[in-house]
């Protein structure tokens, strides 16, 4: 036995014990008769002695050792495909009960030794079993990740994979399935048999046109299993025919046609192009592709500073290249260039300026005495105390020239400025280090931070992106070099689309017209159907003051003049509406809501663009089931072969339960028998002496 003191003090206070025991019932003082007195009062002494000796060993603190066992059973995942494309030639409803026959059994033959959970596999994964074949995209590799960060510790046994290998959306899964250290086995859907089909495969056009000027259309068609039949391309341009074509198909056609089109009209023009339909044709939803394009008046200049030449020059005049409503101008201010006429610019990029000897100073504050909005890229050669007494909502404390760390970008989900998908917050994750220049890091006034800094391990809360608010003039501040880096690590992972949005969401915003209307409304221009359309709102009263005191109702009319109506939801100063799912199409919405007497209105237009990549590829791709299955030690079924998948999981060694022990030492004092024990003993005691007339 464990005790807090000396065991030995457990002989004195039995001692004791013994002797307060003797003493009490000395010479039998409560006058016990009869043929039992004698074994009554035995039964009194050990009572009182048992009492006594519990206490006085209760004081030595006397400690326990618990041992606890519990068994963590291994779970088996069940994910099943729920995009639009496995049902291609298939019943819905007859694949929805082969498939939940299947859980079932799978449930069944596993018994209570394992925890079966479903999961539905789209555009992201999720823990379900309702199917309905659905999803507009399919990204497998989510699944995994989402594995790997639910089940990170876990005793995950297996994963059964129900899919036709085909995804549009994410990486390769290969990979990641490969750190989930668990079998995977997989089920193949669909059918691997090429079958009659004509589509329209890829369009390729400028997403940004300038009124007035023709652009080029380039669509790719193709064809399967169609040899002898023909097929009419046509193009239509706001509702207007602009382009046909007529094609003679083959067996396994190819073609890309180019014509000219040109934007009449400033706003969104939308194109439709159609294949007409063959006989017997497995999907007539791939004969069409929606294509939108935005027709503006001319772009926006932007004149890019630096102290000296730099490879993130060169990084950011390709992206913003790739954007056709900006055009840049570079200037080597170490060199004697400037440009000539300031006003012309919506944007200035001062890449590592002020410099060492306070270079381009002079030129930053006209910047700022004009209000053109500024953002700085800070470096090895920035002088953060010229900078400093420039920039008010940057102080940059404690800096030392040259000296520099290595910081990787942790995203704010907070950031609401513009906005970043899950995957490239995924690939945002994966980006080389960037060097930041050294120092405390203070922020002042009101901003957005968009990156955090995390050097090394650290997660810190100074900034790496962030932009200012509330300010005449608008500035932006990423506080590292080395954007090259990032733009050539994207090339590999999202051929640099990730870099692209977040330059160009940084310079759309900074570029933006400040609004100074009393109620604004803002929206994503362009949405995909499977995506919310999500609004948010801002109303001032006549002192520009923030307030959410009025209701705000909304009618959003599609182009065929369908109407529906929402009301705004009050969320902290401001308004939030999300209107959900809309079909694909061109909306206009418009906003009202009065303020004492005046009624504030704002409208807008944006556009929900179909999703047809489901239906891009027809033939399901059971090699990257059987290479998954491979690679993680499991094997590759079909439906109607699967009946041995439980028993390959339950003879396999590795997907056993895992029983963890647990060793807790607790005082004695702490355990509620001992205290029962006690009282029991006490009152037993006490009914005795009361029955026999001593109480």
């Amino acid at each position: 036995m464990l005790t807090e003191y000396p065991w030995w003090l457990g002989i004195i206070g039995a001692l004791l014990a013994f002797v307060a025991t003797w003493f009490l019932y000395r010479n039998n003082p409560i006058g016990v008769e009869g043929k039992r007195a004698k074994q009554l009062l035995w039964l009194l002494h050990a009572l009182r002695f048992s009492v006594l000796f519990v206490l006085m060993i209760l004081l030595l603190g006397p400690l326990v050792k618990l041992i606890t066992t519990q068994t963590q059973k291994p779970v088996v995942i069940f994910a099943v495909d729920n995009s639009q494309s496995v049902t291609l030639g298939n019943d819905s409803t007859q694949l929805k009960q082969a498939l939940n026959k299947q859980f079932e059994l799978l449930q069944n033959e596993l018994g209570n030794d394992y925890d079966v959970v479903p999961y539905l596999v789209g555009k992201e994964s999720k823990q379900a079993s309702s199917l309905d074949f659905k999803d507009k995209e399919t990204n497998l590799n989510q699944l995994f990740i989402t594995l790997k960060n639910t089940y990170d510790g876990a005793n995950l046994g297996a994963v059964v994979l129900a899919s036709d290998g085909l995804y549009n959306k994410g990486e390769s899964p290969l990979q990641t399935a490969s750190e989930l250290k668990a079998p995977i086995f997989t089920i193949g859907l669909g059918d691997t048999v090429q079958r009659k089909d004509v589509l329209i495969k890829n369009v390729r056009t400028n997403q940004l046109v300038f009124k007035g000027n023709s652009f080029p259309l380039q669509i790719d068609v193709a064809a399967f299993a169609a040899a002898g039949q023909s097929t009419q391309i046509t193009v239509t341009q706001n509702g207007k025919p602009t382009y046909k074509q007529q094609l003679v198909l083959s067996n396994n056609y190819f073609n890309t046609l180019s014509t000219n089109l040109t934007a009449n009209e400033f706003g969104t023009q939308h194109l439709i192009i159609e294949a007409s339909t063959v006989t017997n044709e497995v999907s007539v939803v791939n004969n069409r592709m929606d294509v939108f394009i935005n027709v503006i008046d001319g772009k926006q200049k932007i004149a890019l500073l630096a102290y000296t030449p730099h490879p993130d020059i060169a990084a950011i005049e390709k992206t913003l290249s790739q954007q056709e409503n900006y055009s840049t101008n570079t200037f080597i201010v170490s060199q004697q260039q400037t440009p000539n006429n300031l006003e012309q610019y919506s944007l200035i990029i001062a890449h590592q300026l002020p410099g060492l000897n306070g270079e381009g100073a002079v030129l930053l504050k006209q910047l700022k005495d004009k209000n053109i909005p500024i953002l700085y890229v800070l470096g090895a050669q920035t002088n953060t105390g010229y900078l400093n007494q420039l920039e008010p909502t940057l102080q940059v404390g404690g800096a030392r020239v040259g000296n520099m760390n290595e910081v990787t970008p942790i995203y704010n989900n907070n950031f609401s400025l513009f906005t970043l998908s899950n995957e490239e917050q995924e690939h945002i994750k994966k980006f080389p280090p960037v060097m930041s220049p050294f120092g405390n890091y203070k922020i002042n006034g009101e901003v957005e931070v968009l990156f955090k800094q995390q050097i090394g391990y650290v997660k810190t809360e100074y900034p790496l992106a962030f932009f200012a608010k509330g300010s005449n003039n608008k500035s932006g501040f990423f506080c590292a070099e080395g954007f090259w880096k990032w733009r050539m690590y994207d090339f590999g992972i999202s051929q640099q689309k990730t870099t692209s949005t977040i330059l160009g969401g940084m310079v759309q915003y900074l570029t933006s017209k400040k609004d100074q209307s009393r109620f604004r409304v803002n929206t994503k221009k362009e949405i995909d159907e499977n995506e919310s359309v999500v609004f948010d709102a801002e109303l001032y009263n006549e002192s520009y003051q923030l307030i959410n005191t009025p209701e705000v109702n909304m009618l959003v009319t599609n182009s065929r003049g369908k109407n529906y109506t929402f009301t705004f939801n009050k969320t902290g100063n401001a308004y939030t509406l999300d209107a959900g799912l809309l079909p694909a199409g061109t909306y206009s919405y418009e906003a009202a809501t009065t303020v004492g007497t005046q009624t504030q209105k704002a409208k807008g237009q944006f556009i929900v663009k179909p999703l047809q990549v489901e239906f891009a590829q027809t033939t399901a791709n059971h090699q990257l089931l059987n290479e998954l299955a491979t690679q993680q030690g499991g094997a590759m079924y079909h439906l109607n072969n699967m009946g041995k998948m439980a028993d390959t999981i339950k003879k396999n060694e590795s997907i056993k339960p895992i029983i963890y022990q647990n060793q807790d030492i607790k005082s004695w004092i702490d355990l509620k028998w001992i205290f029962v024990l006690f009282m029991l003993m006490l009152t037993t005691e006490w009914f005795v002496r009361k029955w026999n007339g001593s109480i």
